[in-house]
């Protein structure tokens, strides 16, 4: 399955204007989804979507990774066209991941645990969910929630869906998880400090 960063937009929330370069700890927020990305047995080929709003980072992942990941071109004017263009121009085939470049604390397991998911069922497309409990318990307040079926859900940004479609409305199916290192992307300062706190347990 290819992998395909969505990373050509804005990030005013965090009072800047690229947040995929915010720096976390010793490193741009970026790179540590790109890492866990990459060490995934089941992601064959990892992209960063980039626009004229984002050449920073750019710039970084072409830096740090090289050939290693592939830099992917697009208006910037809309996420929908965005990501229709990035998957086209990926020549991927088949089921395709999209994240948002805002979360650090994936790891390379919880990668291949989604798309295992996914692969145990024959429906289009794939999206990955949190309970607000979870927020909660963290002391954190997300900025989108859906009900589903009387469930309040958060929508962590990650999805997956089928390239050969993609021009299309996938039927999809939704991936509740209850970890928070998948559930936590950085919307605010807030997020970003709690995302610094736990990364720096990992150390101890």
């Amino acid at each position: 399955m290819d992998a395909i960063i969505m990373a050509g937009g804005l990030a005013q929330r965090l009072g800047v204007e690229e947040k995929a370069c915010v720096m976390l700890i010793d490193r741009p927020l970026i790179s540590y989804l790109l890492d866990s990305l990459l060490g995934a047995e089941h992601i064959e080929r990892v992209f960063v979507q980039t626009s004229p709003y984002s050449p920073e980072t750019e710039s970084c992942v072409r830096d740090r990774y090289g050939d290693d990941v592939l830099i992917l071109r697009t208006s910037g004017d809309n996420y929908v066209g965005d990501m229709v263009n990035a998957v086209k121009d990926a020549g991927s085939t088949g089921p395709v991941m999209i994240l948002m470049p805002d979360l650090p604390l994936v790891e390379s397991g919880h990668i291949d645990t989604i798309v295992e998911s996914y692969e145990e069922r024959s429906i289009p497309a794939m999206s990955v969910y949190a309970p607000i409990g979870l927020f909660r318990e963290l002391g954190l307040r997300p900025g989108t929630v859906f009900n589903k079926n009387g469930e309040m859900l958060i929508p962590v940004g990650i999805n997956v869906l089928d390239s050969a479609k993609i021009e299309e409305e996938q039927v999809d199916f939704d991936h509740l998880t209850t970890i928070p290192e998948v559930a936590i992307n950085v919307d605010s300062v807030v997020e970003l400090a709690k995302c610094e706190e736990m990364l720096l347990a990992r150390m101890v």
